[in-house]
């Protein structure tokens, strides 16, 4: 059993160019069905311009760059009673998770794959939410608990009767759009195309390019505000103003000087986790 907090790294804090020697960013452009054993999903590295980068998963073919990736997981259980009571100071807790639980609905939670992920106990007004720092296995059909790891002693004892509910790290499957655009949030921007469980990087804050959902960025006056749309593309504050409709903010338009077509890319500063 592995676990362990997760892991932030600052590869430069002077920004790109300094006197000193640059480190080799080169790994971060790279996708692979091995993990690296340096890194968990949902670890972040911070580059010296400020850019963030969060490590994850492809639960999807995606042969494009141009969109926003968004987390498909399920929650891994809802509302589910606690199998074991746990004391003060614990730093795990049993749960007896049921067939239709998991990511995919079908009980079976592989070794770890929780980590990155976050716990919350309740009982009446008493809450508690912790995150998971690891997990053993479950098949479906087992009838036994299955132990989940946290990354802080409880506070208030837990009894068998309490409440959990599970998510497992938004890192873990992501996809362009799918089935559920409108429903699922952007976790962040590729920088590299990726195929069904490989490993790659995605970049969470600071200056990249997006692609527009329709016309140029910025034309209007104080067109500064954008949001993704469905599909994880860029729309405007004004087109994504609506009455029925609360898009994902993406970030704010980093360069233009007047309205004349043409004259700006869609370079943002996102900000969706800094």
């Amino acid at each position: 059993m592995s676990k362990g907090k997760t892991k932030t790294t600052y590869l430069h804090r002077e920004g790109i160019v300094s006197l000193e020697t640059q480190p080799d960013y080169s790994f971060l452009y790279e996708s692979s069905t091995v993990k690296t054993p340096k890194y968990n999903l949902g670890d972040r590295v911070v580059l010296g311009d400020g850019r963030v980068f969060r490590y994850g998963l492809c639960g999807d073919t995606f042969t494009s760059m141009k969109h926003g990736l968004k987390n498909f997981n399920l929650l891994v259980t809802e509302k589910d009673a606690i199998a074991v009571a746990a004391a003060i100071g614990a730093k795990y807790v049993d749960i007896t998770f049921a067939d239709t639980d998991g990511v995919g609905n079908d009980g079976v939670i592989a070794v770890d794959s929780l980590r990155g992920g976050y716990i919350s106990f309740y009982r009446g007004t008493d809450r508690q939410q912790r995150g998971i720092i690891g997990n053993t296995a479950r098949a479906n059909g087992d009838t036994g608990n299955t132990r989940v790891y946290l990354d802080a002693a409880l506070r208030v004892a837990i009894n068998e009767d309490d409440d959990v509910e599970v998510m497992a790290t938004p890192y873990s499957d992501l996809r362009i759009s799918g089935g559920g655009g409108e429903w699922t949030s952007v976790m962040g921007m590729p920088n590299v195309m990726a195929t069904v469980g490989q490993y790659f990087w995605l970049q969470t804050w600071g200056p990249i390019r997006i692609t527009p959902a329709a016309a140029e960025l910025g034309v209007a006056g104080y067109e500064r505000s954008f949001f993704f749309d469905a599909n994880g593309s860029l729309v405007s504050a004004q087109t994504a103003e609506s009455t029925t409709r609360s898009y994902q903010l993406a970030g704010f338009l980093l360069e233009r000087t007047d309205g004349a077509a043409g004259s700006a890319a869609p370079f943002i500063n996102l900000q969706i986790n800094p």
